[in-house]
């Protein structure tokens, strides 16, 4: 005879060559699900050994041991193709019975698992530095259950904030929407993606009207932090004589004493930077202006920028300009312009305080303009 072995993660899904042989009287293994009982003509359900050989076994386990013993004796198998994922709803299946079972994951709050969540991601990376395929496996699904338990954590909350299927949804929204070119097939260029990419984001910050540093996470390693703001700004036009020299490079003192942390340093600098962006943001505002370019982001920072001239209603019939009058009026001396040399930070004169060791008090550096310095070369 034949044995017909299903998805046990889509009980409901029947391989098409096993159609006709469901029509007639079965015999189905203890775990097979009741969803799929209910519409069988007839079943009958057999123990660990298959007696009646003479029907037709289903059944969702390989290794039950009915069917270990009818395919020894080399029974036909009729089986659909298996997709990947199909393991993940067993483990949602496993963290919903835990959540409401276990009572230390009845205990647990999205605030109770920060301390593990982080743990696991500085474990996974660990393991991609020194690990096994096996260990990198390993810690994925650690990670995996960080992700499970929190949209479980959700799903329990008072209104069903979400659950894990949101969470899959916005996976699929957001990769879709920022991914068109490839995911359509339209194109395989990389450099095309990741513009599609940068600028889809950026139209969904211009969608919700936030700053350009808005969602940065300032909790997060200083140096990632940096590079994180630095990415953001060079994507809105910000100029980069804006942005101290110091920011570029981390001295580390080779002594026993430090007196003070390198981390905390930087990451004040840096968070310097982003208050000083969102006060230009602010006053641009007002303007009704939302800076993008090189020459808009000075203005508001206070710093040298060209004039632009303002638009009037000219009948280009009527009037005519000597264009000797025409350069006197936009001459500009670049080289002047590109020197220009601020000793003292004219974006904002004060700054936040933060503690020192011994209790003193220190402004924290602003940005350092110095027109004359290029990041070229770094």
């Amino acid at each position: 005879m034949t044995v017909v072995l299903l998805d046990a993660s889509r009980p409901d899904l029947i391989p098409a060559g096993a159609v006709a042989l469901l029509a007639q009287p079965v015999a189905v293994t203890e775990e097979v699900h009741p969803s799929l009982l209910w519409q069988l003509p007839s079943y009958e359900i057999i123990g660990l050994v298959a007696d009646d050989w003479t029907k037709t076994l289903v059944s969702s386990n390989r290794e039950h041991p009915a069917v270990v013993e009818r395919l020894k004796w080399g029974e036909d198998v009729v089986e659909g193709s298996t997709l990947p994922g199909g393991k993940l709803l067993k483990a949602v299946e496993l963290m919903d019975r835990l959540r409401r079972t276990g009572p230390w994951e009845r205990r647990q709050t999205h605030d109770s698992l920060r301390r593990y969540l982080l743990e696991e991601v500085y474990e996974l990376l660990d393991s991609i530095d020194h690990g096994t395929p096996e260990e990198l496996r390993s810690e994925l699904g650690d990670l995996l259950l960080q992700v499970l338990f929190h949209a479980r954590i959700a799903a329990d909350s008072a209104h069903g904030a979400f659950d894990i299927d949101d969470v899959a949804q916005s996976f699929i929204d957001k990769v879709s929407y920022r991914t068109p070119g490839v995911l359509s097939g339209e194109h395989a260029d990389l450099d095309r993606q990741i513009d599609e990419w940068e600028a889809a984001k950026a139209a969904e910050r211009e969608d919700q009207r936030v700053g350009v540093l808005d969602g940065i996470v300032t909790t997060q390693p200083a140096l990632a932090l940096v590079q994180k703001i630095f990415e953001r700004l060079a994507g809105a036009g910000f100029p980069v004589a804006a942005v101290s020299p110091s920011l570029y490079r981390v001295d580390v003192p080779f002594r026993k004493h430090a007196a003070e942390s390198v981390e905390d340093d930087l990451r004040r600098r840096a968070i310097a930077l982003m208050n000083q962006v969102r006060t230009a943001e602010e006053a641009a505002a007002e303007d009704d202006v939302t800076p993008r370019d090189d020459n808009t982001w000075r203005k508001y920072l206070g710093m040298a920028y060209v004039e632009e001239p303002a638009e009037e209603e000219v009948d280009e019939d009527s009037v005519e300009v000597d264009s000797d009058e025409v350069d006197d009026v936009v001459a500009v001396d670049e080289d002047e312009y590109d020197e220009t040399d601020v000793e003292a930070d004219p974006i904002a004169e004060a700054g936040d305080l933060a503690p020192l060791e011994g209790g003193k008090l220190h402004k924290v550096p602003g940005m350092v303009v110095r027109e004359k310095w290029s990041a070229e070369g770094e």
